[in-house]
C-alpha cells in the first residue's frame, strides 16, 4: 500500500475573505468557514480565532488538535468519522505544515479539566502546538444538545475546517513529497530475511468509561466490542483512526503525524522489518482483557511473526495494566517488548506509579509526569475559554502537547 503526503510549507496565517494558499502564506476566510460549521444543528454558533507562535495568547478548553489534511487521490476524507465508509492509506492527500486546527470545548463548567496552549512564554518550548499557527474553533452546544452528541458535533467542525483549509494547498505544487509505502509482511526479500520484524501494537481507546454510540474511533466505529485487529500503518497516517472523547491523553494530531509509525518506517528496510500494526483497545472487565490480551498477542507472534513488538497505550490506570497483560504474553512467547508509558503516580512517588510488576518488561521509556506543577505567566489574550488572563498554575497533563502518550513529547521523568 502506498500513501503519498503532499506538503506545504505555511510560514503565516492570516484572515481573509476566502481560503487560499499563495506564497507560503494561508489566508483563512473566517467567514465562510464559520457558516459551514455553525450550519450544524447541534451547536448554536461558533467563533473562529487565529493565534500565532510567540504572540502573549493562551487557549483555553482545548478538547483536541486536528492537522490539515485533505484528500486529492484515492478515497475520501476521514472515511466513516467524516466522509463515506472506504479504506484510508493510499492514494494521494494534501497537507499543511505549520497549521493546526484547535477546537475548544464550552460545554463543562470546569475548565480545568481541560488543556490549555500558550502561544509564548516559559512553557511554549513543551508543546508542538505553541509553534503551529492554529485556527482555533470554539463552538456553543444548541439548546437540549447532551454531552456526547455536543463532542460529537465538536470534532465533526474540526475535522471540516482540517479538509478545508487543506484543501486550499490543491492549486500549489507541493514543498515536500513524503511516500510510505509498506509491502505485505510476507513479502521481505532474500537479502533481509534475517532483519528483526517488529510490530506496533496501537492502543486506541479506553472503555474506562461508558463509550458513547457516536463516539467514532476506527473508522466512525465506537469500538465498543473491538476485539485485536490488523491494520496498515498508512489507515493510521491517513485518518482512519480519531481520539475518542476522553481526555488529554493522545491529540487526534500526533495520531495523524504518528512518532512511532514514523519512526519504524524510518528504519525499516535497514535495521527492521516493519511487519504492521495491531489495534487494541483497554478493556473494562478482567475477562475482557484477557481475552484480548491472548488475541493481540497470538496476533504479534503467529500470524505476523515478530521478533519484537513496540506498545503505546492511552488514558489512565486501567490502559496501563491492560498494555502491560499483552506484552507479558508476548515476552513469553519470545518477542522483545518496548513500552512507551507515563508516569500516572499521583504522589510523585516510584511505589505510586508502578501499576504493573513483569520482571519480562524492562525496556520502558517515559514520557513524563503529567503531575507535575508549573506555573504559566500572565498573557495579553486569552481565546477559547472566558477568564482571567493573569498568572495560572496548571500541571504538565494540562499542557497540549506536552505529554502525548504515543510517544510526541518533548518531557521525560527521570530519578534524582
Amino acid at each position: 500500500m502506498r500513501l503519498e503526503l503532499w506538503w506545504s510549507e505555511v510560514a503565516a496565517v492570516s484572515a481573509g475573505t476566502e481560503t487560499r494558499l499563495s506564497d507560503r502564506r494561508l489566508a483563512v476566510g473566517l467567514d465562510g468557514l464559520t457558516a459551514t460549521l455553525a450550519a450544524d444543528p447541534r451547536l448554536d454558533r461558533v467563533r473562529i480565532d487565529l493565534a500565532h507562535p510567540g504572540e502573549s495568547c493562551r487557549i483555553g478548553r482545548v478538547f483536541d488538535v486536528f492537522a490539515p489534511r485533505a484528500k486529492e487521490e484515492g478515497g475520501a476524507d476521514f472515511p466513516g468519522a467524516l466522509g463515506p465508509l472506504g479504506r484510508a492509506g493510499q492514494g494521494r492527500t494534501r497537507a499543511l505544515a505549520g497549521v493546526a486546527v484547535v477546537v475548544t470545548d464550552q460545554q463543562l463548567a470546569d475548565p480545568a479539566t481541560l488543556a490549555v496552549i500558550d502561544m509564548s512564554g516559559p512553557v511554549a518550548t513543551l508543546s508542538a502546538f505553541a509553534r503551529t499557527a492554529n485556527v482555533v474553533i470554539s463552538a456553543w452546544p444548541a439548546a437540549s444538545v447532551g454531552r456526547s452528541e455536543y463532542l460529537a458535533a465538536l470534532r465533526q467542525a474540526g475535522l471540516r475546517a482540517a479538509v478545508h483549509l487543506a484543501q486550499a494547498a490543491r492549486a500549489a505544487p507541493p514543498d515536500t513529497l513524503e511516500v510510505f509505502d509498506l509491502p505485505a509482511p510476507t513479502r521481505v526479500p532474500a537479502a533481509l530475511a534475517g532483519v528483526p520484524r517488529v510490530v506496533y501494537v496501537f492502543q486506541i481507546h479506553s472503555h474506562q468509561r461508558p463509550t458513547a454510540a457516536d463516539e467514532g474511533v476506527l473508522y466512525g466505529d465506537p469500538v465498543r466490542r473491538m476485539l485485536p485487529t490488523l491494520v496498515h500503518p498508512n489507515e493510521i497516517l491517513d485518518g482512519a483512526v480519531i481520539r475518542g472523547f476522553m481526555g488529554r491523553g493522545v491529540t487526534t494530531w500526533a495520531t495523524q503525524n504518528h512518532p512511532v509509525i514514523r519512526e519504524l518506517y524510518a528504519r525499516h528496510g535497514r535495521t527492521l522489518w516493519f511487519a504492521g500494526v495491531v489495534l487494541t483497545v483497554a478493556h473494562a472487565t478482567e475477562p475482557e482483557r484477557i481475552r484480548s490480551a491472548a488475541m493481540a498477542a497470538g496476533l504479534v507472534v503467529d500470524v505476523l511473526g515478530a521478533d519484537g513488538a513496540v506498545f503505546t497505550k492511552i488514558g489512565g490506570g486501567a490502559p496501563h495494566v491492560d498494555m502491560a497483560q499483552t506484552a507479558a504474553q508476548c515476552e513469553a512467547r519470545g518477542v522483545k517488548t518496548a513500552l512507551i508509558v507515563e508516569d500516572m503516580s499521583t504522589d510523585g512517588s516510584q511505589e505510586g506509579m508502578l501499576l504493573f510488576n513483569f520482571p519480562g518488561l524492562d525496556a520502558l521509556v517515559n514520557t513524563g509526569s503529567a503531575q507535575e506543577r508549573v506555573t504559566l505567566p500572565p498573557v495579553e489574550r486569552v481565546i477559547g475559554a472566558e477568564g482571567p488572563a493573569g498568572e495560572a498554575t496548571v500541571s504538565y497533563g494540562q499542557i497540549c502537547g506536552a505529554i502525548e502518550q504515543v510517544g510526541a513529547t518533548c518531557l521525560t521523568s527521570r530519578l534524582q
